[in-house]
């Protein structure tokens, strides 16, 4: 078994970190941007490459990681930050994208609410609630940036958990060509014994 850094997972953590901070340059999605990004990914397993061939001469191991990295997991990538960037560029759905006059219109609202709930004969638990979002409704529009900034984090990581079982069937799982090629491969001489 190799290093951690050599297994699918953390190579897939390590090239989709490089990808997250390059993503964020683009203002927009297009062919450009993904061989960019692709090109990125390329130079990260190179480099990962060479340290590898310093510990083991293993080249089919290395093949299988790196095209598990560059036709299964940059793919996904791909299509995730496609929409990620979407979903930034509409400000995670904010109303009027977070801005102060949002912000003191839902505070404005809250205290409207409460004016019109204290001239009523509702239960003194509820005059709560007008105050609650007088006081934390412009808060709002950041609770939604961080539950969208969280979703994304979540999908990065499930992405990179979902490469580890990828490597796991794979150690699981062994070609024909593999067996049939250890089992019609000529025994090892054996050593003179003098």
């Amino acid at each position: 078994m190799y290093p951690a850094r050599f297994q699918l997972q953390e190579l897939t953590a390590h090239v989709l970190g490089l990808l997250e901070r390059r993503r964020e340059a683009f203002k927009s999605w297009d062919a450009e941007t993904e061989a960019k990004l692709l090109e990125t990914a390329r130079e990260a397993l190179n480099e990962a490459g060479k340290q590898f061939a310093e510990l083991a001469d293993d080249k089919p191991y290395w093949a299988k990681v790196e095209r598990a990295v560059l036709e299964v997991a940059v793919p996904r990538y791909f299509k995730l930050a496609r929409e990620q960037l979407t979903v930034e560029a509409n400000k995670y759905g904010v109303w009027r994208g977070g801005d102060l006059l949002s912000r003191v219109i839902i505070g404005g609202g809250g205290a409207l609410v409460g004016l019109v709930v204290a001239r009523t004969m509702l239960p003194k638990w509820f005059e709560l609630l007008p105050v609650m979002v007088l006081v934390f409704g412009p808060l709002f529009p950041d609770v939604q940036f961080w539950a969208g900034r969280r979703r994304w984090a979540k999908q990065l990581q499930r992405l990179v958990t979902e490469m580890g079982d990828e490597q796991l069937q794979q150690e699981r799982y062994r070609p024909l060509e593999e067996i049939a090629g250890a089992v019609n491969a000529p025994p090892p001489k054996e050593r003179d014994r003098a």
